[in-house]
Order: C-alpha cells, then structure tokens, then sequence
C-alpha cells in the first residue's frame, strides 16, 4: 500500500501557486481610471473593477491617504474624481 500511494504522489501534477496575477492589480486600474484627463465617476469605476460605490469610495480614501492628489469635480450632471499634478 505504500508502493501505491508513492506512486499516485510522483504521477500527480505539479500545482504551483504564483503570488499575483500576471495582470494590473485594482488599485494600478483605479490609479489609471482617475489619472485621465476628466478623471472618472464612481458609476465607471463601477463598471471597469465589478465594485460596489462604498467600495470605490474607500479605494480613493485610501489613495489620498497614501499621497495622492485627488480632487473631487462637481461641477457637471455627476461627481468627477481625477488625480491632479499640483504640487507644493
């Protein structure tokens, strides 16, 4: 019985795990959605990363809290979030 599970063990496929996907992480897609020239709504942001609003919401709360510039445009039909390039 032991000969048998030694071999099922050396026949069996090599499964390995890799830490990340060969792709953009969300937060790399959310930067990028942000950074356009008119930045993106939260309807968008939506669509391109399947999240909920109060999802997107705190990704961009957490962007600001790493630095980012972000500003808030609520001057058209719908809020606008985009990344700006002010400085100090």
């Amino acid at each position: 019985m032991t000969e048998q599970h030694a071999a099922a063990l050396s026949t069996a496929p090599a499964t390995s795990r890799s830490a990340k996907p060969a792709g953009k992480s969300k937060t790399e897609m959310l930067h990028k959605l942000l950074a356009r020239r008119g930045g993106a709504t939260v309807a968008q942001i939506q669509r391109q990363l399947g999240w909920q609003p109060h999802t997107v919401r705190a990704a961009i709360s957490r962007l600001r809290s790493a630095g980012a510039l972000i500003e808030l445009d609520r001057s058209g039909r719908v809020a606008r979030y985009r990344i700006t390039s002010g400085g100090s």
